[in-house]
């Protein structure tokens, strides 16, 4: 029968008192978050998985531009676009393209592209923010309002970039003075559909504060699992689209995403699925979106208070695995609690879909290590 000794029971239980208020200072300063960041990405490309068919991309690319001519296009190749679309009994589009301003010198476009809306009946407009002078506040830009009122709805486009610029999750929800909008993958896939059920599990209000009429604010912060690097959606060309090229067949039943993939045009957004490589374009991460939604792979980071009790329990398994046999050394022990709280971050946000950044309480236990083994170094000398 193994003898407890309510000395060494006393010391354990303080340096694990010690070590839960290191984990709280470490979790409150965000210094881990860089590092916790670097983990995420690298799991993510080495995560990649075969999309379905049910997200396609309709490309404003070169080609496109080659034939069309310089941007912006008359907006009635938009509606002839469009009509190709219907005729394919697409299941809902989603247009990453900016129509805040009247088209002045032919006004009648706006009604040739309102009309062709109103006949799919399934498209999702863009709805984002911008100041309309420099220094002034901020305002919503939906398209023109006879474009606004033949669209089935309005998504907002913005990216959810990380203190890094770089991008790993969405907000679901944002809006001007009240988060409103649902993001426009979202948007696409709530066509047709009364309520989300179950409703997707997301990180509500992530930046708590008080709400102004004059801030663009964000809730629903959920992280995303991207299929890949830039290319890992099917994509077909604008110009082949409008043309008849691309088989109905092929279309028909699908979520369609219109938007720039040419440079210069839409926006690039360094995610974690880059690798410092390629850049994707704005409508392929509205594509990753849709995806996710679709799959119902949405990944969920923890709250503050569920990190802070996975990392304290976890603080516990050091102080039961010294002493034991052959673990009677500080750095076996170390080691195989920095390795069991890597696997059980992996594993969470593969099993679960729950993301844990597991950086603090790694540098907790690196710092546990450190002290340990310095004093015992102390003893020894003595």
């Amino acid at each position: 029968m193994m003898h407890l000794d309510p000395l060494r029971i006393l010391g354990r239980a303080l340096a694990w008192m010690i070590g839960v208020a290191l984990l709280t200072l470490v979790l409150a300063s965000g210094m881990a978050a860089r590092l916790d960041n670097a983990f995420y990405d690298l799991h993510m490309r080495y995560w990649p998985y075969q999309t379905s068919d049910a997200v396609t991309i309709v490309a404003i690319d070169p080609k496109s531009l080659s034939k069309l001519g310089n941007w912006p296009w008359p907006r009635t190749v938009h509606a002839q676009l469009l009509d190709r679309l219907t005729a394919a009994d697409v299941r809902g589009v989603g247009v990453d393209i900016t129509m805040a301003d009247p088209d002045v010198n032919h006004p009648e476009n706006d009604h040739t592209l309102a009309q062709a809306i109103r006949r799919n009946g399934h498209v999702i407009m863009p709805v984002f923010a911008e100041a309309t002078e420099l220094g002034g506040t901020l305002e919503e830009m939906l398209p023109t309002p006879e474009i606004a009122s033949a669209a089935a709805g309005f998504g907002h486009v913005d990216a959810a970039k990380d203190d890094d610029g770089v991008i790993r999750g969405a907000y679901l929800k944002a809006g001007l003075g009240h988060p409103q909008w649902s993001a426009l993958a979202l948007a696409v896939y709530e066509i047709g559909q009364k309520t989300m059920e179950p409703a997707l599990p997301s990180l509500h209000r992530p930046d708590p504060g008080a709400e102004s009429p004059y801030e663009w604010m964000r809730d629903d912060y959920v992280m995303l699992h991207f299929a890949g690097p830039v290319g890992s959606f099917e994509q077909v060309s604008y110009i082949d689209v409008l043309e008849g090229q691309v088989p109905a067949a092929r279309l028909k039943g699908r979520w369609v995403l219109i938007g720039a993939t040419a440079a210069g045009l839409g926006d690039l957004l360094d995610t974690s699925a880059s690798g410092g490589g390629e850049r994707m374009p704005g409508v392929e991460y509205q594509a990753n979106l849709l995806e996710s939604i679709k799959n119902a792979s949405i990944l969920t980071p923890l709250n503050f208070t569920s990190q802070f009790l996975l990392g304290a329990a976890l603080l516990v398994l050091p102080m039961l695995l010294y002493g034991l046999p052959g673990l009677r050394r500080v750095w076996p022990v170390a080691l195989i609690s920095l390795c069991v709280s890597f696997a059980m971050s992996i594993g969470l946000l593969r099993w679960t879909g729950w993301w844990w950044p597991p950086v603090d309480s790694v540098m907790v236990i690196v710092v546990g290590a450190v002290v340990v083994s310095g004093l015992q170094r102390i003893g020894w000398r003595r």
